[in-house]
């Protein structure tokens, strides 16, 4: 075993223990995997441990897949990113006139989370291991009812789940099919995606499941995820789907260059401020970083010009980052709620960029 494999080992070793639910990792530097290690286990009843092929909720790291859903439809010229909800949702109040999927896609129409629309309402979900009757279209019927947006459009962002449960809607509305069935045929089998799909009121069998575990005084809990809606979550994928995934956005085997490059380009509020997101990427992660920390990371070469992603819901947890001009990809998928993914990747991070730099590769 080799210095980089022992220090990324020590950055996941509380949770490769036994009767421990755990993560899956992979990164992959310019094509080439560098590393793709799992730990602990995604069954702790049946004692079956996490694999490459082991399935994960994405949460909302799906939103980068109804983002390319879109970005395909536009570049077959059936949608414009200036098309308005009214459009598609004509039952919609007279505010649906003034929302693009452009607004959507970056966060800046004033949607507001239907999480907390039905709290507000009384209805709010246990996080019960029920699958719950909560649907693409259920959301669509709340947000209906809602007066005005939070905010006047585009003047701000605010993270909204609601606007991708939209995009996907949209998405079906003019592919023809189901949102399931148009990621289906036009991302997950191109791609070879073979064990990635859309958990939706269809139900559809999930592969080699990692079931989610909640940390409950020293005792882990199963937490079956209850949702049906698509969009903003929804998906199940492994890691070894997420390579292909990766290695199809560099290899633009989607959309041509100019196109895809919009996904990783921040959008703009009315008054040109940057909102730091893309389409379903997150644009600006490391500012949040200390100062200190900062400082380390740019000694060491690391790339900022990136995007990312974190996907959390229940017991489920991930984050993907990538480093552009380094090429260098960071995936870390878990079943454990107490994992902190954006924490152990941005440490992988140090370790592969550290470890360039000593063997003296450049890192960009």
């Amino acid at each position: 075993m080799g210095k980089l494999d022992v220090e990324i080992d020590a950055v996941f070793a509380d949770m490769d223990k036994p009767q421990h639910p755990g993560a899956a990792l992979l990164v992959v530097d310019r094509g080439e995997i560098i590393c793709r290690k799992c730990y602990g286990l995604a069954d702790l009843e049946a004692d079956r441990p996490i694999t490459t092929d082991t399935s994960f909720y994405l949460a909302s790291i799906s939103k980068q897949f109804t983002a390319i859903a879109i970005m395909l439809l536009v570049n077959d010229g059936r949608l414009s990113y200036q098309d308005r909800l009214s459009t598609f949702f004509p039952q919609l109040p007279a505010w649906g006139a003034e929302i693009s999927i452009r607004n959507l896609l970056h966060h800046t129409a004033g949607l507001p989370n239907y999480l907390e629309f039905l709290n507000s309402s009384g209805r709010t979900p246990e996080w019960t291991g029920d699958v719950l009757s909560v649907t693409n279209e259920a959301v669509l019927e709340w947000i209906t009812r809602l007066p005005t947006p939070d905010f006047p459009v585009g003047s701000r962002f605010t993270y909204s789940n609601t606007g991708y449960v939209l995009l996907a809607m949209i998405v079906a509305t003019v592919s023809g099919q189901s949102f399931a069935a148009f990621l289906k045929a036009n991302v997950f089998d191109p791609l070879r995606m073979r064990h990635t799909v859309v958990y939706d009121a269809t139900r559809p069998t999930l592969y080699r499941l990692a079931h989610g575990y909640l940390n409950e005084h020293g005792l882990f809990k199963r937490w079956d995820y209850p949702l049906l809606t698509a969009g903003d979550g929804g998906l199940f994928s492994t890691l070894d789907d997420l390579l292909l995934w990766d290695q199809a956005l560099n290899a633009e085997l989607l959309l041509p260059r100019a196109a895809l490059l919009q996904s990783f380009t921040s959008g703009a509020s009315n008054d040109g401020t940057s909102v730091g997101y893309g389409f379903g990427w997150i644009t600006n992660v490391f500012p949040y970083c200390s100062a200190a920390e900062r400082e380390q990371l740019l000694a060491l070469g690391v790339d900022f010009r990136h995007v990312a992603h974190g996907g959390s819901l229940g017991a489920y947890c991930n984050y993907i980052i990538r480093f552009l001009d380094a090429q260098r990809t960071i995936i870390v998928l878990s079943n454990d709620k107490g994992l902190s993914p954006r924490i152990r990747a941005h440490q992988v991070a140090k370790i592969v960029f550290s470890n360039s730099t000593k063997a003296g590769v450049e890192p960009g």
